[in-house]
This record gives C-alpha cells, sequence and structure tokens, in this order.
C-alpha cells in the first residue's frame, strides 16, 4: 500500500464512521417506532442510509485527498524546484 492508499483508508474509516453514527443517531431521535417491525425497520433504514452517507464522504474525501496529492507533487517536482 502507498502512503496516499494508507491516508485514504484511514480517512475513510474516520469519515465514514462519523457520518454513520451522526445520520444513525438523527434517525434514532427522530422516531418512536412501535412493535418490532417498526423498529427493525427503522434498523435496517438506519443502518442503509448511514452507509449510503459514508459512501459519498468516502468519495469526497478521496477527491479532496487526490487533489492535495496532486498539489503537492506539483509543488516538489523538479522542475518546478529548479524554476523557483
Amino acid at each position: 500500500m502507498t502512503k496516499t492508499e494508507i491516508t485514504k483508508a484511514i480517512a475513510t474509516f474516520v469519515v465514514g464512521s462519523a457520518t454513520y453514527t451522526v445520520v444513525k443517531e438523527i434517525i434514532k431521535n427522530n422516531t418512536d417506532p412501535d412493535g418490532v417491525a417498526d423498529k427493525a425497520a427503522v434498523m435496517i433504514a438506519s443502518y442503509v442510509l448511514g452507509v449510503i452517507a459514508a459512501d459519498a464522504s468516502k468519495k469526497w474525501t478521496d477527491s479532496k485527498i487526490d487533489k492535495l496529492v496532486a498539489e503537492w507533487r506539483k509543488l516538489t517536482s523538479k522542475d518546478e524546484l529548479t524554476t523557483v
């Protein structure tokens, strides 16, 4: 694994976990399920929405990391250093 891949994996875990937790808690605090079927439906829906949100945050985080790496490489390339 490259340093960029490791950074992406760590960022994905942190951001994805936080996003999932926030979505799950929002749903939990704004629903009042009656009975086992409703509780199961809320639990499943919160999981699915949490995973969707975590996936979207992964794509966003990965794109930001890719842009940062590209800028860093551009700034530290030999051509750039010799023109300064």
